[in-house]
């Protein structure tokens, strides 16, 4: 069963009640019931307006009480990686199934020719290097590779996700690595936290998914769970970077919908940020695509590397040259709670 500690910070996503546990469950006060599966909480609002369709299998799978260490069903992947996964299930894996095909989906295209074949797990440098134990809410953390970057910097994370699939891989993982983390299966939009719960917001490559309404929602839900003078470290790709134009031209400039991504301008993500959370400012993420990280450059062929480097000279130069900051892909919004 969950822990105290984790209960004390959980909501009804519905209502934002305190939830009890009766049971397998958690209860609210107006008697909605969550199910918690392996000890992980499925704080799901009502069917409805999801963001991918294999969240209902996994809020169906969960009412029903399944008992599977996969819930393959609830992972956002087609038909061809849902085999492969169950492949490696079959024949062992060195690196978690789910990971092994997840892993383009998480970390972007560079990682597509690493599907199936992953030999170590691509975990990120975290930025922010103080964790202190302060709680930091991963909003959108998949399989966890966030939370175990921001569990080895010291933090104590709490990954949110809607797919369930994705969070039983990331109990693994984080089980794994040595990690001590929390895990909610949730929709960000009605985040189940408490107010005055979290010192850390962080999410990467997920808000950029959403329309500028549900990261409004998101952004709200997240202000309410921070504690004053908390900080929040968001990524977000914006509308001026190279390979975004390029992507976007190839595209003809249509106008995004569903899942695809969302291209937005500075000013534009500090009037937002700055207006549902607090002071903002920016940092560089990365150059020349979305989602290039420098720890994962031994894994990629030598062009892949180069960008990565190349992308890593530029983010240093940003720092004593800002404007730099307006030419990137993707940069980090770095906001704080008054």
């Amino acid at each position: 069963m969950i822990s105290d500690t984790l209960l004390s910070m959980l909501a009804c996503p519905v209502t934002g009640s305190p939830l009890t546990v009766q049971g397998d469950a958690l209860v609210s006060l107006e008697g909605r019931n969550y199910p918690v599966i392996n000890d992980v909480p499925v704080l799901l609002p009502p069917e409805g307006n999801d963001t991918l369709e294999c969240i209902a299998a996994g809020r169906r799978a969960a009412a029903r009480g399944d008992i599977d260490p996969y819930y393959i069903e609830a992972l956002g992947c087609n038909d061809e990686e849902r085999r492969g996964i169950e492949n490696l299930i079959a024949k062992g894996s060195k690196i978690d199934p789910v990971v092994n095909y997840l892993v383009a989906a998480t970390c972007g295209n560079l990682y597509k020719h690493l599907m199936g074949h992953l030999d170590e797990y691509p975990i990120p440098e975290f930025r922010i290097k103080d964790g202190r134990g302060r709680v930091l809410v991963d909003i959108g953390c998949n399989w966890g590779r966030w939370c175990v970057a921001a569990g080895r910097a010291g933090f104590k994370p709490l990954g949110v996700d809607p797919q369930l699939g994705a969070l039983m891989a990331a109990k693994r993982v984080t089980k794994e690595l040595g990690i001590d983390a929390w895990f909610v299966c949730a929709d960000a939009r009605q985040l189940p936290l408490r107010a005055g719960t979290v010192d850390y917001g962080f999410s990467y490559s997920v808000l950029q998914h959403l329309s500028h309404e549900d990261v409004a929602r998101v952004l709200t839900g997240l202000s309410k769970a921070m504690k004053p003078g908390a900080e929040s470290f968001i990524q977000m790709p914006t509308n001026v970077g190279l390979k975004g134009l390029l992507h976007r031209a190839k595209q003809g400039f249509k106008a995004p919908s569903g899942f695809d991504v969302r291209y937005w301008p500075l000013g534009q993500l500090k009037e937002v940020f700055g207006r549902i959370i607090g002071s903002t400012d920016f940092s560089v993420d990365c150059f020349f695509g979305i989602g290039l990280q420098a720890a994962d450059a031994r894994m990629m062929p030598l062009p892949f590397r180069a960008a990565i480097t190349a992308s890593e000279v530029l983010r240093a130069m940003s720092a004593v040259l800002p404007p730099l900051t307006w030419l990137a892909d993707s940069v980090y919004v770095h906001s704080r709670k008054v």
